[in-house]
């Protein structure tokens, strides 16, 4: 068996400085410690290991028979074990050791197995860069035997945080794990059971988000950072984040920052946060992280204001449901739907209207094909692509449906219309003419002034939270999702006064990012003062 790619090698600057910061430093007796990495490849990170622990050797005067239980790596490929080993022998002849004495080693160092199905126990080190490894890439079998052998891991989990886990139980009462791997688990749904695990028995003591660093051999798309935890304690998290021209010449000045707690320079920036609970961590500076204190200290939720939040259609084909042809099929099948290409800086140009060929009748069943040939013509035209998704393999005789049904009231309802990847919230506001299409979020109330709602939405504390809480992708763009959505605090409707709302409404209507901004100030500052015992907090500072 082997994991299906996943390989991406790290750069030797960032494996040294992962090593210093966890304290593999060739000043202490490094053959008194246990290191664990746990896909070790060819040795990107075994390797210094080795010559690191060879300089502690000759300082401190150490034997060969003290360094058999110094290093273990495991790979689950044995071709990439024996490279390593070979590697290893190649390292520690060159060092001064014997060739049997080298090969004794490498060969004791290295083990061909899978990683997440075995246990581990008393390392005083974890380190590595575990496959980035999608789960659908992996088969169910896989999948079903990690899930049943890891608390943190689903059918759904991406690789690496089975990783995650099983190193921390592989970990000493005083041990450390330090990765370099995808931060999506820390804000994304799928890492809830990681983040509860981890807050329950463990203490984040460093979080650095390196997504544009050339930090790898090959180029990723996988958003990494370096992560180390440790023991429970009281220790509070530092929280970096790398410019992309960060590099080796950087490193000196960085660690210098790590150990003060705070410091900020053009090449990157650290702060110390605090780190709890299931729900997504906000990853942000003190001052964004101060804003979220302050909405949730003095705003209900957004749904609890009165909000209602929702996904936009799946369709399971685009390319065949959706279309720019009016007149493609009867009138009464085609539904005017809005794709996020549509929407720009909240604006629909007239020329960008599409339309769904809509299965589904106002009952919310799927429609007589019969009763309807221009429709009936068409998807049969399309069989052949429409028959080979999951949705329509599952039940043969419903395979023109679309993945999710259509509620017939949506397109008639009064909403704000959100994409879910961009700059900024840039929320549309629909009187009912058309139906969300996926990756796009919708919004409405009747208890708001949508509106009204829609500026608060732009402005820029509101896009503070959101930045914070919500998963941030190249580019800096934001992710509006509803799981992050639904994290808002904001005011009552009833609670803004005449002011506030022909403000938000102002700024909304004209698009003024500055003015939604101005109004939301005003009204914190206000409410501030209003709740001063129960929020102490200078909320001039934070805003």
């Amino acid at each position: 068996m082997h994991y299906p790619g996943g390989a991406v090698y790290t750069k030797t600057w960032i494996v040294e400085l992962m090593l210093d910061e966890i304290g593999y430093t060739v000043d202490r007796d490094l053959s008194t410690l246990k290191v664990l990495e746990p896909s070790c490849g060819c040795g990107a990170f075994i390797i210094p290991i080795v010559k690191r622990l060879c300089n502690s050797v000759f300082i401190h005067h150490r034997s060969i028979e003290s360094l058999y239980d110094c290093i273990l790596g495991i790979d689950i490929d044995e071709h990439s074990a024996k490279i390593c080993r070979d590697n290893i022998e190649e390292v520690l002849v060159s060092e001064g050791f014997s060739q049997s004495d080298a090969k004794s080693l490498a060969t004791s160092w290295i083990v061909s197995e899978d990683f997440l199905l075995n246990s581990y126990s008393d390392f005083d080190i974890v380190l590595g860069n575990p496959p980035y490894i999608r789960s659908e890439e992996l088969s169910i079998e896989s999948r079903h035997n990690y899930a049943n052998k890891l608390e943190t891991v689903t059918l759904g989990t991406d690789l690496f945080v089975g990783f995650i886990e099983n190193g921390l139980r592989s970990l000493s009462s005083s041990g450390k794990l330090c990765f370099i791997c995808a931060d999506r688990w820390m804000q994304n749904k799928y890492g809830s059971h990681l983040r509860k695990f981890i807050t329950e028995r463990f203490s984040m003591e460093l979080i650095c988000r390196m997504h544009g660093v050339n930090a790898f051999e090959s180029e990723v798309s996988a958003y990494p950072a370096i992560i180390m935890i440790g023991m429970k304690s009281d220790t509070k998290c530092r929280y970096a984040v790398c410019c992309d021209d960060f590099g080796p010449s950087d490193v000196a000045d960085f660690k210098h920052a790590l150990v003060c707690g705070h410091r900020s320079s053009n090449k990157f920036t650290v702060s110390e946060m605090s780190i709890s609970g299931s729900n997504p961590w906000p990853l942000a500076n003190a001052e964004k992280i101060g804003l979220i204190k302050v909405f949730t200290s003095l705003f209900p939720t957004i749904e609890d204001s009165g909000v209602k939040i929702g996904i936009g259609l799946a369709t399971g084909r685009d390319k065949v449901f959706i279309t720019t042809c009016k007149g493609l099929v009867e009138s009464e099948r085609m539904l005017p739907i809005i794709k996020k290409e549509d929407i720009t800086n909240g604006l629909v140009p007239p020329s960008a209207i599409h339309w769904l060929i809509n299965p589904w009748n106002n009952q919310g069943e799927l429609i007589d094909l019969d009763q309807y040939p221009l429709t009936r013509n068409y998807f049969e035209s399309h069989k052949d692509s429409l028959m080979k998704r999951h949705i329509a393999k599952k039940n043969v005789s419903n395979w023109y449906r679309t993945i999710d049904k259509v509620n017939p009231l949506l397109q008639s309802t009064p909403k704000l219309i959100l994409q879910d990847m961009s700059k900024h919230p840039d929320p549309y506001y629909d009187d009912g003419n058309y139906y969300p299409s996926h990756n796009m979020y919708w919004l409405s109330s009747d208890k708001w002034d949508l509106k009204v709602l829609g500026g608060i939405l732009m402005s820029n504390q509101v896009e503070s939270f959101i930045d914070a809480i919500g998963v941030k992708m190249r580019g800096n763009t934001l992710r509006c999702q509803a799981q992050y959505l639904r994290m808002l605090h904001l005011p009552y409707p009833e609670d803004l006064d005449g002011t506030d709302k022909s403000g938000f409404k102002l700024a909304f209507e004209t698009r003024d990012r500055k003015l939604a901004t101005a109004c939301m100030k005003k009204l914190l500052d206000r409410r501030s003062i209003t709740n001063e015992r129960r929020y102490e907090t200078g909320i001039t500072e934070v805003v």
